[in-house]
């Protein structure tokens, strides 16, 4: 082999190895926490608190909790109305607001959220620069209040739990 080829060959190993670690890097998983759960196909249930358990939080911050909803188009409003709730360990409410997420336009009707097809994906922030320390076990609970048996249309309901980087951002 010349030194030219196997210099070529070099730079091709090189090409692939760097490629390969921007690829791995740009694949990293968020930090934080996401979980949802599925309504099933009758929808919502009024009753039906959606709960779910983080097992621990992994280092002192401030965090952002945002509530994730999935509709399609035989939900019958254009918002929801829904209660999410922030519990320590021992079942202590921490934080609690009734919120809003706003489906469709109400003037025009049109679909807001992400998606495609009749399935829309909405993220709505709820409590923004929570401050919980390492260690730190917590509940989060969503029920809707829309008084009304069950909501058609939800196909599936959780949370999003976001570290917020020292810099403000996350």
């Amino acid at each position: 082999m010349t030194k030219a080829l196997r210099l070529l060959n070099n730079f091709r190993v090189f090409l692939l190895i760097f490629s390969l670690g921007i690829i791995f890097q740009s694949c990293q998983i968020e930090p934080g926490f996401e979980e949802n759960t599925s309504m099933g196909t009758n929808g919502w249930p009024e009753k039906q608190i959606v709960s779910f358990k983080i097992p621990e939080i992994p280092e002192n911050g401030q965090y952002q909790l945002f509530v994730n909803i999935r509709q399609n188009e035989d939900y019958p409003f254009y918002n929801c109305y829904f209660i999410p709730q922030i519990k320590d360990s021992k079942g202590k409410i921490l934080k609690r607001t009734l919120a809003e997420g706003i489906f469709y336009d109400p003037k025009t009707g049109k679909p807001k959220g992400e998606g495609s097809g009749n399935l829309y994906n909405h993220s709505y922030l709820i409590f923004d620069k929570l401050s919980f320390k390492k260690g730190e076990k917590l509940t989060i609970e969503i029920n809707q209040f829309m008084r009304r048996d069950t909501l058609q249309g939800i196909f599936s309901v959780g949370y999003t739990l976001k570290p917020i980087n020292k810099d403000g951002k996350n």
